[in-house]
């Protein structure tokens, strides 16, 4: 059908609205967009950092833990540290060639593996060792100090005299009663009260005095006596309480005293010294 000049079709109702040119983004919204941005780039790199931190963590854990697998390796199984040397400290009595003869089944170990518990057992028939601690120098030294037994007095025993410390120990064995150590006349029984009551008065008296004792004896706790050498005397010590004190009246007494007539020297309470003929 023709068309009359100038004729416009209706457009549908349906049909799109003309487009129009979208207006430009305001400075508020171009600020919002901008911070918004910078907010994802920043937490973008914070969760870069802390990746890039849990894998140096990781790798540096691995890294020691490898390190001291490899270490364990090498103290305990490399011959570079193996023990070869052994230096004595703090020993008196007991000499350097018997401490290294009693460790000698060690040399050639590790040294980490030479422990306190495996020297112990070796040190064990010295029994002038009372105690030890250990160190060691690379490559190959042990230092061993020692700590020995302190000698407290002589029991005769047969022909012998013993020679013990506090515990009852025995340390060595002499022909004849030692110079500078007392006799003790019980038996060497730790369990025994006068040995106790002994060790304790021994271990209390200062050490003048101490070389002045000949011989000493003991029933109870409380009733310690001893002969002083050179003399006849004889001093009721009592106990080991006030030891000081008791000490010091006795070296007045026996300097008042009479070398040559026998004394008693109560010094049972040192406030009050008592001296008498010896029956």
């Amino acid at each position: 059908m023709d068309r009359p000049e100038g004729f416009q079709p209706k457009k549908s109702r349906g049909s799109s609205p003309p487009r129009r040119n979208s207006p430009k983004p305001t400075a508020r919204v171009k600020a919002a967009t901008k911070q918004r941005v910078s907010a994802e780039k920043a937490e973008y790199r914070r969760f870069t950092q802390a990746t890039r931190r849990r894998r140096i963590t990781w790798a540096v854990s691995l890294g020691s833990v490898g390190l001291l697998m490899v270490s364990v390796v090498v103290l305990t199984l490399s011959p570079l540290l193996a023990f070869r040397e052994v230096r004595v400290e703090g020993g008196d009595r007991v000499t350097s060639q018997a401490v290294a003869d009693a460790l000698s089944s060690l040399y050639g170990e590790p040294l980490a593996r030479v422990n306190d518990e495996r020297v112990q057992t070796a040190l064990e028939p010295l029994t002038l060792v009372q105690a030890f601690e250990t160190r060691i120098e690379p490559p190959g030294t042990l230092v061993v100090t020692i700590i020995e037994r302190k000698p407290l007095g002589a029991v005769l025993a047969g022909e012998t005299f013993d020679v013990v410390d506090a515990a009852g120990v025995t340390l060595w064995e002499e022909p004849t009663l030692p110079s500078g150590l007392p006799r003790i006349l019980v038996g060497a029984d730790p369990q025994s009260p006068s040995f106790s009551a002994i060790t304790r008065v021994l271990r209390a008296l200062p050490d003048e005095l101490l070389l002045q004792i000949e011989g000493i004896t003991a029933t109870t706790l409380d009733d310690v006596r001893f002969t002083i050498r050179g003399s006849s005397h004889e001093v009721v010590w009592g106990s080991s309480e006030r030891s000081p004190e008791k000490a010091r009246v006795l070296k007045a007494a026996l300097i008042a005293v009479d070398s040559e007539e026998s004394k008693v020297i109560d010094v049972t309470t040192p406030d009050s010294v008592v001296v008498r003929a010896r029956g």
